[in-house]
């Protein structure tokens, strides 16, 4: 079943979030950006929604450019530009999502609870600032 599959350039995410990682703080390890970002997202979609939907989140790219890509399932489920509002997104696609996604969120008409594993734990993208490397920023799992 095809998902909704929004894609938000690694650029675009600093330049809207990169800001809030203080000085002397490893952007490499620091998720407030990400968290930041996902407030905005989940407050969007969850105004939007008129279903209930699952999030899940994935990084795509190369040297030459990384997108973080959002799934919407199903993808009717959140209609509409909700996501500008978070941070402008470079494309958008149906697609079938990656089976190796990490979950995000549950999203239902009015509200929206960051997804967590078995054991408690949730998924974050620390991508607050360049590290001087070409891969993309990672996926940290957050006890």
């Amino acid at each position: 079943m095809p998902a909704r599959v929004l894609r938000f350039a690694l650029e675009d995410l600093r330049r809207a979030f990169g800001g809030l990682v203080p000085a002397g703080t490893d952007p490499r390890h620091d998720t407030r950006p990400f968290r930041a970002f996902r407030a905005a997202l989940l407050e969007a979609a969850a105004a939007a929604a008129v279903a209930p939907a699952a999030l899940g989140f994935w990084w795509e790219g190369s040297y030459n450019g990384y997108w973080l890509a959002v799934s919407v399932e199903p993808p009717e489920a959140i209609p509409g530009p909700f996501a500008e509002r978070a941070c402008p997104v470079d494309d958008e696609r149906l697609a079938p999502p990656r089976p190796d996604r990490y979950p995000l969120a549950a999203v239902s008409p009015g509200a929206a609870t960051v997804a967590r594993d078995e054991a408690g734990a949730a998924y974050e993208a620390p991508f607050g600032a360049p590290t001087g490397h070409f891969g993309a920023p990672g996926v940290r799992r957050i006890t």
